[in-house]
C-alpha cells in the first residue's frame, strides 16, 4: 500500500473514537451507521483518497440500505454537516423536487485525516503482505470491458457459423491443430 493511503480499519476505528470525543452528541445515536456507510463508499469511489473524494447518493437509497426513514436520514445528515464530519449539497431539479445528494469530507474528517497521514506506525513489518496490492471494488467502466472481453472470447453462434462458412472452415481447423 502506498504510504499516502490510509487503510479503511484504520480511518473507521478512529473515526469512531473522534466522533466521541470531538462530538459528544453523536457519541451513541445512529449518526455513526451513517458515517460509517458514507466512509466506505467515500473511500471505494476515490480509491483510498478520501480528501478528494465524492459520491453521489440519493438519500432514500442510504435510508434503505441502513434500514431508516428518509426523514431520519436528513436529520442524521443535518447533524453530521453541522459538526464538520461531512459536507452534501442535493441540487434542486426543473421539477423542483431534490436531484442526488453529493457528498465529500467535512473538515472535522480531514482534520482526523491530515493527523492519521501525519502520524507515523511504531514498528515497521518484519515480513512484507503475500499480496502487496490493495484489491478496490472495479468501476463500472472495468465491468463493462471484463463483460465485452469475456463475449470476444466466447465462440461465434451456430446460426453465424451456418451464414459464414468460411469461419467453421477456419474454426474446425484451429480446433483440430491443438487437439
Amino acid at each position: 500500500m502506498e504510504r499516502h493511503v490510509l487503510a479503511l480499519d484504520n480511518i473507521l476505528s478512529a473515526t469512531f473514537f473522534f466522533v466521541g470525543k470531538w462530538t459528544p452528541a453523536l457519541k451513541r445515536n445512529q449518526s455513526r451507521d451513517l458515517i460509517r456507510f458514507l466512509l466506505c463508499r467515500l473511500y471505494d469511489e476515490s480509491r483510498g483518497n478520501l480528501l478528494q473524494a465524492r459520491v453521489s447518493l440519493a438519500q432514500g437509497t442510504l435510508a434503505r440500505k441502513l434500514g431508516l426513514s428518509r426523514q431520519w436520514i436528513g436529520i442524521l445528515l443535518a447533524r453530521l454537516q453541522n459538526a464538520g464530519w461531512i459536507e452534501y449539497a442535493a441540487p434542486t431539479l426543473d421539477n423542483g423536487m431534490k436531484g442526488s445528494t453529493t457528498f465529500r469530507v467535512g473538515r472535522q474528517l480531514k482534520r482526523l485525516l491530515i493527523t492519521l497521514l501525519k502520524s507515523r506506525p511504531a514498528k515497521k513489518p518484519m515480513k512484507s503482505a503475500a499480496k502487496s496490492r490493495w484489491q478496490f471494488s472495479p468501476l463500472r467502466q472495468e465491468k463493462e470491458q471484463k463483460k465485452i472481453l469475456a463475449l470476444e472470447k466466447l465462440p461465434p453462434s451456430p446460426h453465424i457459423l451456418q451464414r459464414i462458412p468460411l469461419l467453421r472452415t477456419w474454426l474446425d481447423r484451429g480446433e483440430a491443430l491443438s487437439t
